[in-house]
């Protein structure tokens, strides 16, 4: 009687956290402040961003010294046509490359910080699921992503928009993809794990975690014939 007696109690200690749980979107897990800066490099086209790499190059290749004389007028000239493309479009090629290290500092922090406000909070969010099978072919935790097919047919996301998390339900996806909210205290942990999802070994880096989470299936979700492939864990 008193084991009933605890696991019913502990039932509704978890039913009660679900229903406190603050409901988010993805874009509320990032960090403000870290997304607030300006990137000169955003404003650039694609035609730009190809001048912009070949000049980097070339110059790369004369400071190391890395041209036989025969193809140094050449480099020379190719160098000079792609400042040229710039400066009429009316970019500062040195400005711009002399904050590229910069820039680059700012994007990393913008894509890896979580929101700090919902830091050990009990959050409620909707996205697909990406269960890691064990050794054993039991599932106790896995991913959850904003988009479909994210790091398989689709480029990973950043990874304060990754949710790294561990089961505290007795319902578990049945497939990769699957549409679900997950529900749980979250916290600030960046977590890199490697696992084999469909077309190879991925990289998961993922600045969030998640402990006992529930999950709960949207049942408005019409899973796709190659969602049942499976994978597992290294």
């Amino acid at each position: 009687m008193r084991r009933l007696l605890i696991l019913v109690s502990c039932f509704w200690l978890v039913a009660a956290d679900v229903q406190a749980a603050k409901r988010v979107s993805w874009e509320d897990l990032k960090d403000p402040a870290s997304q607030n800066f300006e990137d000169p490099f955003e404003a650039l086209n694609i035609l730009e961003l190809r001048s912009l790499a070949t000049v980097v190059r070339l110059r790369k290749q004369l400071d190391t010294g890395n041209v036989s004389e025969d193809n140094l007028f050449a480099v020379m000239q190719q160098l000079e046509a792609a400042e040229a493309k710039l400066a009429v479009s009316g970019v500062d090629t040195d400005a711009l490359l002399s904050r590229r290290q910069e820039i680059a500092d700012k994007r990393l922090t913008a894509a890896i910080t979580g929101n700090a406000a919902l830091d050990n909070q009990t959050i409620s969010i909707t996205g697909y699921v990406i269960p890691v099978l064990e050794p054993d072919g039991t599932s106790r935790g896995g991913y959850l992503v904003p988009q479909y097919g994210m790091c398989s047919h689709v480029p990973a996301p950043d990874p304060n928009q990754m949710i790294r998390y561990q089961a505290g339900s007795s319902w578990q996806p049945d497939r990769i993809y699957q549409r679900v909210r997950l529900t749980g205290r979250i916290d600030l942990t960046l977590t890199r794990q490697t696992i084999n999802l469909l077309d190879g070994e991925v990289d998961m880096v993922a600045a969030l975690n998640m402990t006992d989470a529930v999950l709960h299936p949207d049942k408005a979700f019409r899973p796709r014939p190659q969602d049942r492939t499976l994978f597992s864990a290294h």
